[in-house]
């Protein structure tokens, strides 16, 4: 029996200590601790004579947590620093208790806030020299990440920014620590979640479908199946998506100056790739782009609070699937405030297949100035300048790229023709024009299909120029 009582006693001692403990980069310590806790991490960094501690033990007496910290680093503590407040957490309290001064800040150590990012309170510690992050809530590794109360968009930008420190090693607030790659990885998975779903409401998709259909690979996962996306993150993000939530997310603009409205997506064109061909030009040009994927927000309401609208998506909504009957979304009240917000001064950028099945002969194709009739192949062709001279064309230089190319007839009497396509067996068509409807300003231009279309330099700076004309500057 002497064996089962020392190891019992061996238990018992590994019990009593830090469950899961590593060094991670040259004075710095992380520690782990068990599902009940969320596999939650602290961990410890030895500044000079002193050690700080970083966030709270989980599960074990502050006071043994503190005497394994100092006899593993030689350095008793003085100080801890916390990734989020915690105003439930009992450790807190027991190192004030002890002695611990609680910090924002310490020399080589930064605080990083980004509770109004996140959507619920949260930070991250960066210890530069170490090149070691300690993530906080925000970043997750394993364990699910719970999307419920969170601002995904914001969550992606976060993860962006923390990336861009370039850390070596990353202690995650809840998983497994290891790389600065993980980083990426968790912004794959949230982007992959908002894309899918995003594109399922493009498609006019009932919820009750979405949470059906929404499949990440495998790749997207680390502790699979545990970390996988549950119902209720899936009506999350749809909520996020959704009018009122959508377009503006809670953060309505004080002034429409400099501000737009962008709908994109349909179901040819999922909204993720448009939206990475319209960023730059929206940085370019200054403008703030509140991109939204549902339809029932573009109202009148919505447009008065901005100065630009842009439209990248056709007039069909396909809830049942591509082997069903679509039908147009765009309402009479919907055409009446897009044509009243350009006759009233407002911008409209209206961009590829944006006249597609819109209603025939109605308020918005009129104002438009043309009709989509078809398009040919995905094929290289030529895109030609008819007028060098106007605003809109300024500077761009005749191109080529892989794009559809799109044959609309258009009111020659009403807009002023800047652009021609021409394929390789000669068949030309216009391909963009300009006019002020009112008091406002439209451009169409026919390209856009593809990411090579849409991040083409040529069509680049035609956006650029048609989103400052459009705004008058």
């Amino acid at each position: 029996m002497r064996w089962l009582t020392v190891l019992i006693m061996a238990g018992t001692a590994l019990a009593a200590g830090i469950p899961h403990k590593q060094q991670v980069a040259k004075n710095v310590w992380a520690a782990g601790f068990a599902d009940r806790y969320g596999s939650a991490n602290c961990g410890w960094v030895v500044l000079g004579g002193e050690t700080l501690l970083i966030d709270t033990p989980k599960g074990m007496p502050v006071s043994d947590y503190l005497a394994e910290v100092a006899k593993i680093s030689g350095k008793p503590a003085r100080s801890f620093i916390l990734t989020a407040p915690d105003a439930k957490d009992p450790a807190v309290e027991q190192l004030v208790a002890a002695g611990l001064k609680q910090v924002r800040e310490a020399p080589g150590v930064r605080h990083i806030d980004y509770s109004g990012r996140l959507g619920r309170p949260g930070g991250a510690v960066w210890l530069a020299k170490q090149s070691v992050l300690f993530g906080g809530p925000g970043v997750v590794n394993g364990p699910r990440a719970r999307l419920p109360g969170s601002n995904t968009a914001g969550w992606v930008a976060l993860l962006k920014e923390l990336d861009a420190l370039r850390p070596s090693r990353v202690v995650p607030g809840f998983g497994s620590w290891g790389r600065g790659s993980m980083l990426e990885r968790q912004s794959r998975f949230l982007l992959e979640v908002r894309r899918q779903v995003a594109y399922h409401i493009t498609m006019g998709r009932a919820l009750a479908d979405i949470e059906r259909m929404v499949l990440l690979p495998a790749k997207y996962y680390v502790w699979m199946p545990y970390d996988d996306v549950q119902a209720q993150d899936i009506r999350h993000v749809y909520r996020e998506f959704m009018a009122p939530n959508a377009p503006f997310h809670g953060a309505v603009p004080a002034s429409p100056e400099g501000q737009a409205l962008v709908l994109v997506g349909d179901r040819y064109h999922e909204p993720e790739h448009i939206i990475e061909g319209l960023e730059p030009v929206f940085q370019a040009a200054g403008v703030t782009p509140h991109y939204f994927v549902d339809v029932q927000a573009l109202t009148a309401e919505n447009l008065a609070r901005v100065k630009l609208l842009v439209i990248l998506r056709d007039g069909m909504l396909w809830p049942d699937g591509p082997q069903k009957q679509y039908r147009i979304w765009m309402t009479p009240e919907q055409e009446k405030a897009v044509v009243d917000f350009v006759q009233n001064g407002g911008g409209f950028l209206n961009l590829h297949n944006s006249m597609g099945l819109y209603p025939k002969d109605g308020p918005y194709l009129n104002l438009v100035g043309g009709r989509y009739i078809g398009h040919g192949p995905l094929e290289r062709f030529r895109v030609e300048i008819a007028d060098p001279n106007h605003p809109v064309t300024r500077g761009v230089q005749p191109f080529f790229s892989a794009d559809e190319q799109h044959t609309p007839p258009f009111d020659e009497k009403k807009v002023h023709l800047l652009l021609r396509n021409v394929s390789d067996e000669g068949k030309s068509a216009a391909a963009g024009w300009a006019y002020e409807p009112g008091q406002g300003r439209l451009v169409h231009l026919a390209s856009g299909h593809t990411r090579e279309a849409l991040g083409d330099p040529q069509f680049q700076l035609l956006m650029r120029n048609a989103v400052n004309w459009c705004l008058k500057r």
